[in-house]
């Protein structure tokens, strides 16, 4: 008897080994299984449920699964479900919010579900939670966009000659990237008796919002009646304040709900170390608060403001004295040292003048010191300083930040990696210079190496039975012709004759032909897969198609005719398997766009040419229904499709998109409804072997 028949030889003996067994896989499994009936209610629940949802497994038994859902959600969920249920040869999935039971607001899944088999109108799937995925694209894109606003910012202080309207020249972008429904400053001043007040001097309003600026009450309000004397002395001391209306004094809470606020956030302006006045923030979509990281960069925006308007004081305007250069270079360094992404200032080529803590913690030094002093392209591998090099050059020649570049930097232990580069020229201690911004790169390329994946494993679905014919075909034929050779030269009685021989020869030919024809679709295969090779070579444009008609045959063969016009090109700059997933996309694309059984009057044309700039052109053109223009200009967005569910993931294009301009290159789109598309992809020709550059000199 086995050690587990014996545990199990009583029935409650039975029923703890399947209780075990259960809340093991409840702890070890990430995503939660269920099956529904077809009336959509829950039948079955894996134990994850509860970790996910916060809810216990047995009181969602016999419910709705569109009802765990946030409200906005819920009818797409059912959706989904309806079309799973009816479609019993696909998988639907889709990203939607679920109701978290545990008070911490909704959480993105990723709702995968097919119809059962077994059971017509039942059906089956997974939850899996993608909340840390999504909350790491939202940071990356709300960072992007506030660096976006902060270099406009910074670029409207810099110049000497300031625009009379300081306010106006803030308030504007502040306000479209923190998302606020109303901008304003407010200046304080002094009554006769010595009261502190209010006065709102200039506004900005997103669409569809009331102004207040002419409002009476926004004149003259008495601030130590408005605020809360904490909230005053958080002001006086430099310190933000926000809150709801309710979190206000009785004063102000009715001007604020009047006015349609849900939260409001006020950053304080001081000029020459007094409260100059307050720069604040309506929401009046939502209740909710600035995140730490919005705070902290809309105050720093609130510092160069009040650098400003300290230098156009009178006294500023009148006497430029060392303690006011002081003070104005305190400030520069402040909202450098506080800014969260890595901060280098150089001078001269390159020579580092200034890091900020965040720049030392990023590339593991212990101390600002170790850094000051060496050339930026120290920081950088040996073989990206000319492209670093040129992105340095490009900041210093224009008056605007440099567009973003990727660059990989270097650890102290060596250790690569990714960063996003913005320069700008600004002036520093008087003196022109160079401000370098590095946001970390990392969990994007992740993200993309992910999506990338995804696509390529929807691609291989897509094209899976067709690969499949593709290796059968030869594949009995090289077997019936084994089988007559081993009938033919077995056991025999007496030597094969000429005629005999030159037969068999032919056998083995064909054999062979057949090998090698699933020698190459094993071959193409092996590239597709190659996910994370990212090396660069000169690569052939006309054998990458090859292989690209070959894998994607019997998907084109059943809607047009496949017409290849290449002409002489030059080998080009970039990577055979992302080359290989960027065409095979567009090909599939190609012949979806036609409708199946009109081969004979249809085409899906190849062409290369060498355009008179020097680079290398692949057109795919079609003669399908076309793009109708509204949807044009969104086809290269992350996860638009306009193909029914469980066919496009939307990716693909946006991948096309990314893996070309990586490359140097460009793709863009004609197309007619009714007449067909054609996309462009223009690729930079291979350089020749050359040495690398020498080390610069420091």
């Amino acid at each position: 008897m086995s050690p587990d028949s014996s545990v199990a030889s009583t029935p409650e003996a039975g029923a703890s080994l399947e209780a075990s067994r259960s809340r093991l896989l409840g702890e070890l499994l990430r995503e939660v299984v269920f099956q529904l009936d077809t009336e959509g209610r829950l039948t079955w629940l894996e134990l994850p449920w509860e970790r996910l949802t916060g809810m216990s497994v047995g009181a969602w038994l016999g419910r709705s699964l569109a009802d765990v859902f946030v409200p906005e959600d819920q009818e797409r969920a059912r959706g989904l479900l309806r079309s799973a249920a009816a479609r019993p040869d696909a998988v639907t999935r889709e990203e939607l919010r679920l109701v978290s039971g545990e008070g911490g607001g909704p959480r993105w899944v990723e709702l995968s579900a097919c119809a059962l088999p077994t059971a017509p109108g039942a059906v089956v799937g997974t939850l899996m939670d993608v909340t840390a995925r999504r909350q790491a694209q939202d940071a990356v894109t709300t960072r992007e966009r506030y660096l976006e606003a902060m270099v406009e910012v910074q670029r409207r202080m810099m110049p000497r000659e300031r625009p009379m309207d300081l306010y106006g020249a803030v308030v504007e972008p502040l306000g479209r990237v923190s998302d606020a429904s109303r901008v304003y400053v407010f200046e304080t001043h002094h009554n006769q008796d010595g009261a502190l007040l209010g006065s709102q001097r200039t506004e900005w309003c997103a669409a569809g919002i009331e102004p207040n600026l002419d409002d009476p009450t926004m004149h003259g309000l008495p601030m130590e009646q408005a605020l809360h004397p904490a909230q005053a002395a958080r002001l006086l001391a430099g310190e933000p304040v926000q809150g709801l209306p309710t979190d206000f004094p009785e004063m102000l809470r009715p001007v604020l709900e009047a006015q349609g606020v849900r939260s409001v956030l006020l950053l304080p302006l001081h000029v020459h170390g007094q409260l100059f006045g307050v720069i604040g923030f309506d929401n009046c979509r939502e209740a909710r608060p600035w995140g730490p990281i919005e705070v902290n960069l809309l105050s720093g925006a609130a510092g160069a403001l009040s650098l400003a308007l300290e230098q156009r004081t009178a006294n500023a305007l009148r006497v430029r004295t060392e303690t006011t250069l002081k003070r104005t270079e305190a400030g520069v360094h402040l909202l450098i040292e506080a800014f969260p992404d890595p901060v280098m200032v150089h001078v001269g080529d390159g020579v580092l003048l200034s890091v900020n803590p965040a720049l030392v913690q990023y590339l593991g030094f212990r101390d600002a010191s170790e850094l000051v002093g060496r050339h930026v392209l120290e920081l950088v591998r040996h073989e990206d300083r000319a492209a670093a090099q040129l992105h340095l050059g490009q900041a210093l020649e224009s008056q605007r930040a440099s567009r973003a570049v990727e660059v990989p930097l270097m650890r102290r232990d060596g250790e690569v990696m990714i960063a996003d580069l913005v320069t700008m020229s600004v002036v520093f201690d008087g003196a022109p210079a160079r401000v370098t911004v590095a946001r970390d790169f990392t969990e994007r390329k992740r993200t993309q190496a992910q999506l990338m994946l995804t696509d390529r494993m929807a691609s291989m679905g897509l094209l899976a039975a067709g690969i499949a014919h593709e290796l059968n075909n030869p594949l009995a034929y090289v077997l019936s012709n084994l089988d007559y050779l081993h009938g033919t030269v077995g056991p025999r009685s007496r030597p094969l004759t000429h005629d005999e021989l030159v037969e068999c020869r032919q056998v083995l030919d064909d054999a062979r032909e057949g090998a090698e024809r699933m020698r190459q679709i094993v071959r193409q295969l092996r590239v597709f897969s190659r996910v994370e090779d990212t090396k660069e070579e000169a690569v052939d444009v006309h054998r990458v198609l090859d292989s690209v008609t070959q894998m994607a045959a019997s998907v084109v063969r059943a809607r047009a005719k496949l017409v290849k016009d290449y002409g002489e090109v030059p080998p080009v700059r970039g990577n055979e398997g992302k080359l290989f997933q960027v065409f095979l996309n567009l090909l599939i694309n190609a012949a979806h766009a036609i409708e199946e059984g009109q081969s004979e009057t249809n085409e899906i044309r190849l062409t290369t040419y060498l355009e008179e700039g020097g680079r290398v052109v692949v057109m795919v053109r079609d003669t399908g229904q076309g793009i109708p223009p509204e949807h044009l200009r969104r086809i290269f967005d992350p996860f638009f499709t306009t193909k029914s569910a469980g066919v496009g993931t939307g990716l693909g294009l946006s991948i096309c998109d990314t893996i070309v301009n990586a490359l140097g290159g460009h793709i863009s789109v004609e197309s007619s409804v009714g007449a067909g598309t054609t996309f462009r992809v223009a690729l930079n020709v291979a350089p020749p072997k050359a040495s690398a550059a020498s080390r610069p000199d420091a």
